[in-house]
């Protein structure tokens, strides 16, 4: 019978090594699959009076959006897109809090606001750019 010698002195038939390759291949198949990839997140800062970074850019599909108020008051997420159409929103994020949300987007622009009185007008926007 022949024998395959690995490094540090173990042995193996041919087909024990053979089933062990097409094992560790099957799992690097199984980790490429569609849907197993990790979804695109994209994280924003909350300040009076503005969301950091001002512009972003992420691809179609599904996307998670992480705001963190860094600011002393209250703020909110509306996610918006070229029409004016609310696409998600977090109604309310505290001081020193961390909200999320899921969004599935289509290539377009979108913008992201806070529609708390006074805050869009004092310049608490932010574009994201989905391209094709």
């Amino acid at each position: 019978m022949t024998l395959i010698t690995l490094p540090g002195g173990r042995r193996m038939t041919p087909r024990a090594c053979l089933a062990l390759l097409l094992l560790a291949a099957g799992a690097g198949l199984w980790t490429a699959l569609p849907g197993r990839a990790a979804q695109p997140r994209v994280e924003l800062k909350a300040r009076e009076f503005l969301y950091e970074p001002k512009e972003v850019t992420t691809s179609p599909g599904t996307v998670v959006f992480a705001v963190r108020n860094e600011g002393a008051i209250e703020h909110n997420f509306v996610l918006e897109d070229a029409g004016g159409k609310k696409v998600v929103e977090i109604a309310v994020i505290e001081p020193g809090a961390t909200a999320e949300v899921t969004a599935t987007l289509s290539p377009g622009p979108y913008i992201i606001l806070c529609t708390l009185p006074g805050h869009r007008q004092a310049g608490m926007v932010a574009a994201v750019k989905v391209p094709p």
